[in-house]
C-alpha cells in the first residue's frame, strides 16, 4: 500500500477537440486489461485502475469543465470504497481555464491536497503501456529525494516525433535532404510528476490565483526547480506513451491498444 503518497489527477481538460462535450478524461476507449466489466471504459478508468492495482489509495481530482460528470462517473463505477479516499477540488465557474498552477494552488488552499504528504501528479487522459509505471516512478522519486535531495521528479521520453516535414539546406538554399515527421532527440515531458511538500511552498510563492491569465506548473514551477537543481528525471520508453490530444492520436491509441491487448 502507498499510504505515504497522495495521487493528484489533473482531470479538468475539455474533450471538444476529440468530439465529446465532456471532460477529456471521460473519453471511451477499448481496454480489456481494465477491471471494469464493460468492453469500453474511459481514459480515467484505465488510469485509476492501474494506480489502485499499484497500491495507491488516496486520490484528489482537480476538476473544471463539467466536473459533475466526472463525479457521477466515479460514483457510478464504485471507486469510492472503504479503503479508497477520493476528494475533489473544483475550479470556480468564473475561473475555468486558469491553468494547472492555479488549480493546484486552489486545491492546497482548500486543504484538498495535504501539505505534509508527497504527491504523484498525472493526467488521466494519456495512456502509458506499463502496468508498473507508477510504482517504478514513485520508487525512483523517493530514491532521488534520498540520494540527491530532489524536491520533484519528472517523467520524460528521450525523443519525440516532430509533427512536420523537415528540410536540410545547403549554402545556396537548395534542399539536400527531407524527412517527414522525424524523431528528435529531445527529452520531453509526458505529464507524470512527483512532488515533495517543499514544492508546495514554491507554488505558494510563485502562483497568484488572483492574477489575470492562466498559470501552468510547467511554465512557472518546473523552470524554478530546474534552476535550483532540485528536479530529477525518470525516463519512459517512447513506444509506451500514448498521448491523446487529437482525433489522429486517439485513432492511433485504439490501434496500439488493440494490438497490445491481444
Amino acid at each position: 500500500m502507498r499510504s505515504d503518497v497522495q495521487v493528484v489527477l489533473l482531470a479538468g481538460g475539455m474533450g471538444k477537440r476529440l468530439g465529446i462535450d465532456a471532460p477529456k478524461c471521460l473519453l471511451k476507449i477499448n481496454n480489456s486489461s481494465s477491471n471494469q466489466s464493460n468492453d469500453k471504459v474511459t481514459l480515467l478508468d484505465i488510469c485509476m485502475d492501474k494506480l489502485i492495482r499499484s497500491g495507491f489509495k488516496e486520490f484528489i481530482l482537480l476538476l473544471g469543465y463539467k466536473a459533475e460528470l466526472v463525479i457521477k462517473h466515479i460514483e457510478d463505477k464504485g471507486y469510492n470504497s472503504s479503503d479508497i479516499s477520493i476528494k475533489y477540488s473544483i475550479d470556480p465557474n468564473d475561473r475555468l481555464g486558469w491553468g494547472k498552477g492555479k488549480a493546484f494552488k486552489y486545491a492546497l488552499i482548500n486543504k484538498k491536497i495535504d501539505y505534509g504528504k508527497r504527491s504523484l501528479i498525472t493526467f488521466p487522459d494519456d495512456i502509458i503501456l506499463d502496468d508498473n509505471i507508477y510504482s517504478r516512478f514513485i520508487d525512483s522519486h523517493i530514491k532521488n529525494v534520498s540520494d540527491k535531495s530532489s524536491y520533484a521528479t519528472i517523467a520524460l521520453v528521450n525523443s519525440i516525433e516532430y509533427p512536420y516535414g523537415v528540410a536540410e539546406l545547403d549554402n545556396y538554399g537548395n534542399v539536400i535532404s527531407f524527412k517527414e515527421k522525424p524523431m528528435l532527440s529531445i527529452p520531453t515531458s509526458i505529464g507524470l510528476y512527483a512532488f515533495e511538500p517543499k514544492v508546495y511552498e514554491i507554488i505558494d510563492d510563485l502562483v497568484d490565483i488572483d492574477k489575470d491569465g492562466s498559470i501552468e506548473l510547467e511554465s512557472v514551477i518546473f523552470p524554478k526547480l530546474a534552476e535550483m537543481r532540485r528536479l530529477a528525471s525518470f525516463f519512459v520508453d517512447y513506444s509506451k506513451w500514448l498521448p491523446i490530444n487529437t482525433l489522429k492520436e486517439y485513432e492511433k491509441a485504439l490501434r496500439v491498444l488493440n494490438t497490445h491487448m491481444r
